[in-house]
Formats: C-alpha cells, sequence, structure tokens
C-alpha cells in the first residue's frame, strides 16, 4: 500500500476534482460515512451508545459534521462542539455544517453556548468521543481552545476516534505538535499518512483503518508515489523458490567477515541467520576463537580464521580470495573500528566484485572516512541504526530517527540502499522507499542487527537484489520476534534465529 505526504493527498483531492469529476464536497461525505462505518464494525450496535463530535474550523471538522449526521440515524445522543467560526468554514464543511443543523444537530459553539468546563462534563459521561479537530493541514504548534479541547479528551474520553489523524500530529512525519490525541482508532482516507507508521504518531494513531471514500485507484496507485508499506503479499513473492531437484550450490554462497576476540557472538548470529533463510553455503571469515564458537554452534559452517585478535590490512588478500568465490557478502558485525581495522575495510570494499552488506563496526569504519562509499563498484545495503546513522551523515541523533527524507538523500547520493532500523524500519533506495511495521520490543537486544544483516545477505546470496532482500529481510526479522510466546523483554537473541523458520513458513 501506497504511503502520501499531505502535499499529496491534497494534489490527489485536486485530480479527482479536476480529472475524474469528483468534488471535494463528495468525498468528504463519503469520508464521513465512513468514520461511522468503521465505529459500527468495532461496537456493532450504535443505538444506545452516546457520541460527542469534536469539530474544528477546517476541512476535517467538514468531516465530523457529515459524520454526526450519519450517527443520528443511528442514535439521538449525539452532541456537537464546535471550535471555530461558522462565517470562516470552506464551502463544503459550511453546506455540511448547514445539513447537519437541518436534520436537528445539536451543535455548541464552544465559547458561545458551552465552556471548556461544559465540555469535560459531556466527555466523561459519553461512550465515544469522535476527534474531528485538525486535519493532515495542520502548521506550528497546537494552541488556544484547540490545545484545550485535546487536554480534555485525553484525560477523560472513554473511547476516541479521530477522523483522518490523531489532532495534534504533524502528518508527514508523526512528531506532536505541541500536544495531540491520543486515539483508540484512527480512520484515515485513501491512503496511510506517515504519522499514522512514525513513531509516536504511530502509538496515537490505536487501530489505523484506511478507509476508501471513491478516490479512483490509478490516483492511489500512481508510481508519483514513491513510498509504500511492505506487506506479507509482497515479501511471499519475493521469497526465493526452493526446487527438488537442487543442491547446496543452487541457494548461494555467503562469505560473513565479522567478529573479533572481543565480540565472537556476532560473527555466529550473523552467519547462521544466513542459513536460516536458505542459504546454501556460508564461509565465515573471522579472528579466534570466533571460528571454534561457530563452529560448535553449527557444525554446517566453514570457517576461516585470521591468527590474531582484529582484522587488519595484511588480511584483505585472503578476504578477497574467498569473496571471489561467494555470490554476496556480510562486514562489519563485531570488527572492531581501529585503525587497522578501518584500512583492511576501505582497501576491501575498493576491491570487491560481488554485492555486499554493510553493518555495525562496519559502518562506524564507514563513517571516520565516506569517501569510501565513492569507492564501491557493487550494489550495496547499510544497515545503520539511529546513533549510527547520524555518524554517517553527521546530523544530530534526534533528527535522524524515522527521517525517511535523509534516507531518501543519503541513498540517492550513494547509490545504494540504506536500512534504517528502529521500531518503524524505513528501507530506501535511489527509487523508492519503504516502512516496516512488524517486530516487537524483543528485538531490542545487543545481537539483533548481527541477525538482521545475516538475512539479507543471505537472500542477496540466493539472487535477490538488495532492495529485495532487505524487504524480505527486515518484514521476517520482526514477523519472527513477534512469534515469542513469552514476554518480550525475555528472548534471547539466539532464540530469534529458531523463529525465523516460522515467520517464513507464516509467508
Amino acid at each position: 500500500m501506497k504511503i502520501v505526504t499531505s502535499q499529496q493527498m491534497k494534489e490527489i483531492d485536486r485530480l479527482a476534482a479536476e480529472q475524474f469529476f469528483i468534488p471535494s464536497s463528495i468525498l468528504m461525505e463519503r469520508a464521513g460515512l465512513s468514520v461511522v462505518l468503521s465505529i459500527e464494525q468495532v461496537f456493532k450496535n450504535l443505538s444506545d451508545l452516546s457520541f460527542l463530535v469534536l469539530c474544528g474550523p477546517g476541512n476535517n471538522g467538514g468531516d465530523g459534521f457529515v459524520a454526526a449526521r450519519d450517527l443520528l440515524d443511528y442514535t439521538d445522543y449525539v452532541t456537537i462542539v464546535f471550535a471555530g467560526d461558522e462565517k470562516k468554514l470552506s464551502v463544503e464543511a459550511g453546506e455540511n455544517f448547514k445539513r447537519l443543523k437541518s436534520v436537528g444537530g445539536d451543535i455548541r459553539v464552544l465559547g458561545v453556548d458551552v465552556t471548556l468546563d461544559d465540555v469535560a462534563d459531556i466527555m466523561k459521561k459519553c461512550d465515544i468521543v469522535i476527534d474531528a479537530l485538525l486535519g493532515i493541514g495542520i502548521k506550528g504548534e497546537v494552541r488556544g481552545q484547540i490545545a484545550e479541547l485535546i487536554k480534555l479528551i485525553n484525560l477523560y474520553s472513554n473511547y476516541v476516534v479521530s477522523i483522518d489523524i490523531p489532532s495534534g500530529l504533524d502528518s508527514d512525519t508523526g512528531k506532536i505538535l505541541g500536544i495531540a490525541v491520543k486515539a483508540d482508532l484512527t480512520v484515515t482516507f485513501g491512503l496511510p499518512k506517515p504519522c499514522h507508521l512514525l513513531y509516536p504518531g504511530r502509538e496515537l494513531c490505536g487501530q489505523l483503518k484506511v478507509a476508501s471514500i471513491g478516490i479512483p485507484r490509478v490516483l492511489r496507485e500512481s508510481k508519483q508515489f514513491t513510498r509504500q508499506i511492505i506487506t506479507k503479499q509482497l515479501v511471499s513473492r519475493l521469497i526465493p523458490e526452493r526446487f527438488p531437484d537442487s543442491h547446496k550450490g543452487s541457494y548461494g554462497k555467503l562469505l560473513v567477515i565479522a567478529g573479533s576476540a572481543e565480540y565472537p557472538g556476532a560473527a555466529v548470529l550473523t552467519s547462521l541467520s544466513a542459513l536460516r533463510v536458505g542459504c546454501g553455503y556460508v564461509h565465515l571469515l573471522t579472528c579466534s576463537p570466533a571460528n571454534e564458537v561457530a563452529i560448535q554452534r553449527e557444525p554446517g559452517l566453514v570457517a576461516t580464521v585470521v591468527d590474531k585478535k582484529h582484522f587488519c590490512e595484511q588480511d584483505v588478500a585472503i578476504a578477497l580470495e574467498l569473496s571471489n568465490n561467494a555470490d554476496a557478502v556480510v562486514i562489519g558485525p563485531g570488527i572492531t573500528c581501529n585503525d587497522g581495522v578501518r584500512k583492511f575495510l576501505s582497501e576491501f570494499l575498493e576491491n570487491l566484485k560481488v554485492p555486499v552488506v554493510i553493518d555495525a563496526d562496519g559502518l562506524n569504519c564507514l563513517a571516520r572516512d565516506l569517501n569510501i562509499l565513492e569507492k564501491i563498484q557493487v550494489p550495496a545495503v547499510l544497515t545503520p541504526h539511529p546513533a549510527e546513522f547520524a555518524r554517517l551523515t553527521g546530523e544530530d541523533l534526534s533528527d535522524v530517527k524515522y527521517n525517511y527524507l535523509l534516507t531518501e538523500e543519503f541513498s540517492k547520493k550513494y547509490n545504494l540502499v540504506v536500512v534504517l532500523k528502529s521500531a518503524t524500519t524505513i528501507i530506501s533506495t535511489p527509487n523508492e522507499t519503504f516502512f516496516n511495521l512488524t517486530g516487537n520490543t524483543s528485538l531490542s537486544k545487543a545481537g539483533s542487527g548481527d541477525i538482521l544483516a545475516g538475512m539479507i545477505g543471505g537472500f542477496a546470496a540466493q539472487g535477490l537484489n538488495q532492495k529485495d532482500a532487505s524487504i524480505c529481510s527486515v518484514y521476517l526479522h520482526g514477523l519472527a520476534s513477534e512469534h515469542y510466546r513469552h514476554r518480550e523483554g525475555s528472548m534471547l537473541v539466539s532464540e530469534l534465529l529458531d523463529l525465523i523458520p516460522v515467520a517464513m513458513e507464516e509467508v
């Protein structure tokens, strides 16, 4: 499913009217009705429920007027509070204000007919509050009466339904503009917006319902919209097939360059996760004692050891020799980041001839000298967490997390795939961006990223391009964590390895 910014959504509305003769008044009518139908799906019988509909001064308020009018077909217990000036409403919202009044809608203007204290009293007694205060067009912090109403919603509401987005969210970033509604259900229209997928907005949306309101499919699926959600259906189509008449060479050869005397576990996790996604042959180049740990854990691994605690320039020759017999390479987990390692990484990447996944300490080495990226001549994936990406870009950590514009810029600049890991992981290629929603806090453990890097490498070795390998791996990595049957925080990272096949079986 595509994802659109507020500006793109406005353009869709404009084209719907100009090219398909679907005016905004019809879209508003269907939007309001879809809110009521979505509530009915949750509560089944609406006749005994009481509603408070809070409408703001924009078109989001217009959607609220329609929803209130439709609710009156189910129940008499509908109160509408309008925080605005009827004379300043848009044409469409103004028409629906009048229609609501004409059918007996109990519209009370805040500051004229009711006070904030009155609203609080009504809110405490009603079953459902509908938030139609602010939509995707908001700019700047929420202030005044609207801010006070949002405070009351968060304090006193029993169940909150937000129309399009929870009021107070920045539609394009998911950031809170001073204060925002915490909804139980958010009904958005046509396509999801970034705020529905990126924290903290994602958490404030509650259950998300994407309602169809008659926007033509050709507009919703336009190629000009280059951001989308990773779905199970997409991943299912991408996972490599297995054939009865095959052998280990049929499923690719991966070289893993990982580990050091201090971090032997990183090499093990990276290598085993590649095997778990179906890679036929994994060769581990590492430092002692990681080779011994790896072989004890999985005798099917092949390991070559360099006789020192860390990689250095002298190891480039053996690394390149092994890479010549591989279909893909993963480099970085646990290799540390001293001068010798950086020189090794730089020379190796400059001469590498097969696709590569760069993770962890590999990224920290790159951050010291981004010129290395200019020298890479093969398809590459970088898998930073926010702190690593901040070091790569030179930006503040607070400006990096969930910043899909920055991942897109970096991807285009260096012609590679960026996998920015977080609760909502963002994958950017030079032409597209993907948002992943699977996963939970079980993944907040050291070693989780090593497993993801190995999965991407394992799929790349089987022939998937870097984009598709990243999409499959990120989705399955998150899905595997959801199959853990105990308290999220208690999962050992090694247990995630055993859940990868379960996730693959599901898709």
